[in-house]
């Protein structure tokens, strides 16, 4: 890209869920080059016991606990049921190589001026406490870096992928953020819950039919799993739209209690300023999990849209749920037709990501243009074809992996082009939707599948284990 341009101000990553990779004492506590994630699968003990934690001390704001975030993961994860990740790699890259960025670490409180850091935390706690470590950051090291600017304050621009943009948004909202804030860039963030989140709390992570128990129960112990759950009237009861929080019984192994504090400590008080600055990166045409009926006590979550005019979603959010409150009604907005792990990583979405950066920094000579940018001002999603690209989360070790690539447009008759990382055999059918393949011979570990049809090009990932 030639010489890196100049930023002023202080950039912050925010993973999300599971994207930290966490140390205790003993050893890695969660790192996914280590494949911890099929450990889950597998059920082993120790490593259970240790990432269980005691609810009462991971929510306590004073309990400073032996667990450390040490860095974002190098490689793609699954909490299986749950979420899917993939590395921050590609994000550091187009940010370093884009500006001229001092990278410093977050857990050195003694160290020089900096002005890019990747925030790890420990994404088991309520988000209130992350939301608490992250303002101590910044307060740290915002006047740090300042003071050794020519002239001129500088701000924060915080980028932050699914459960990270929460993080962020409850300092700028709540803890009062928003006064030396540029910007929140935020990439499939749940503003307003997750289906997804719903139907894994009540009925549990499933494999081949059966409950996978020890997953199941190890992440119904965590705060930050509830407030993932949906906010908005997702919830058909006898004919009528209530709001989970309204609920009065349990709905399977979803605490409801559990789930309205959540709604009432965490969400209710989020709400920003008219003047922020937020920009949502918000997936489209892939199926996702959108609202539920409630029957007695069966609560079955299904893909019914709510919004007509923002249906779909990246597989995990939906569309509608990944735009902020504040922007309900107005952008700006981005739209992406990629899949909720891989948001962030897509080459398209970074190269949006620099130009915009470019001129929130002052930077605008380096734009052709910039006026005429749609990438700032879109605010309906796209015409043109769409993919959606559907595949489970884990997948055991020699059993084949499936999964369907279905295009919008029906009259394309050409079919996709498909890559993945590793060696597979793999074999190709039509269906009545789109295509369907068939994967067999993959090793243990993570692996990312492309589809590029039709001018989209969109990336997930998978785990065998």
């Amino acid at each position: 890209m030639g010489d890196r341009l100049p930023f002023r101000d202080l950039v912050v990553v925010l993973p999300g869920i599971g994207g930290s990779v966490l140390e205790s004492p003993a050893g890695p506590l969660w790192d996914p080059s280590y494949g911890y994630a099929g450990s889950l699968l597998r059920g082993h003990h120790d490593l259970l016991e240790a990432l269980a934690g005691e609810p009462e001390s991971l929510d306590d704001p004073e309990h400073p606990g032996d667990v450390t975030a040490s860095r974002l993961i190098g490689t793609p994860v699954t909490l299986p049921g749950l979420a899917k990740i993939n590395q921050y790699r590609a994000l550091r890259k187009a940010l370093t190589d884009a500006f001229d960025l001092v990278e410093g670490d977050p857990r050195d409180d003694e160290g020089a001026p900096a002005n890019y850091f990747e925030f790890a935390y420990d994404w088991r706690r309520d988000n209130r406490v992350s939301a608490a470590q992250l303002k101590q950051l910044i307060d740290r090291e915002l006047p740090k870096w300042e003071s050794g600017l020519a002239s001129g304050r500088a701000k924060t621009v915080l980028i932050c992928h699914s459960m990270g943009g929460l993080v962020a948004k409850y300092y700028l909202d709540v803890l009062g953020g928003w006064d030396r804030c540029r910007a929140l860039i935020t990439y499939g963030t749940p503003f307003r819950g997750a289906i997804k989140a719903l139907s894994f709390l009540s009925d549990g992570f499933k494999l081949l039919g059966l409950e996978i128990r020890p997953v199941t129960e190890l992440l119904r112990r965590y705060t930050s799993v509830y407030q993932l759950l949906p906010r908005y009237e997702a919830i058909d009861v006898d004919g009528t739209r209530r709001r989970l929080a309204d609920i009065t019984h349990d709905l399977g192994g979803l605490d409801v209690a559990r789930a309205r504090r959540a709604y009432e400590d965490f969400h209710l008080p989020l709400g920003s300023p008219g003047d922020a600055r937020i920009m949502p990166v918000v997936g489209y045409g892939h199926r996702t999990l959108q609202s539920a009926v409630l029957r007695a006590a069966a609560v079955t979550c299904g893909y019914e849209a709510l919004s007509p005019e923002i249906p779909g979603g990246d597989g995990t959010v939906p569309a509608v749920s990944a735009l902020p409150v504040e922007l309900s009604e107005a952008g700006p907005w981005r739209f992406q037709n990629n899949k909720h792990s891989s948001m962030h990583t897509k080459a398209t979405a970074l190269q949006r990501l620099v130009q915009t950066l470019s001129l929130y920094s002052g930077n605008a000579r380096s734009l052709q243009n910039p006026d005429d940018d749609k990438v700032t001002h879109q605010s309906a999603i796209p015409d043109g074809p769409s993919v959606d690209l559907r595949m489970g989360d884990v997948h055991l070790v020699g059993e084949p992996v499936r999964f369907e690539c279905v295009l919008s447009d029906p009259s394309v008759t050409e079919p996709p082009r498909v890559t993945m990382s590793g060696t597979a055999e793999v074999v190709r059918t039509e269906t009545g939707e789109g295509y369907a393949y068939t994967v067999t011979g993959l090793r243990p570990g993570a692996y990312e599948i492309a589809v590029n049809w039709a001018g989209c090009s969109v990336s997930d990932v998978l785990e065998v284990s």
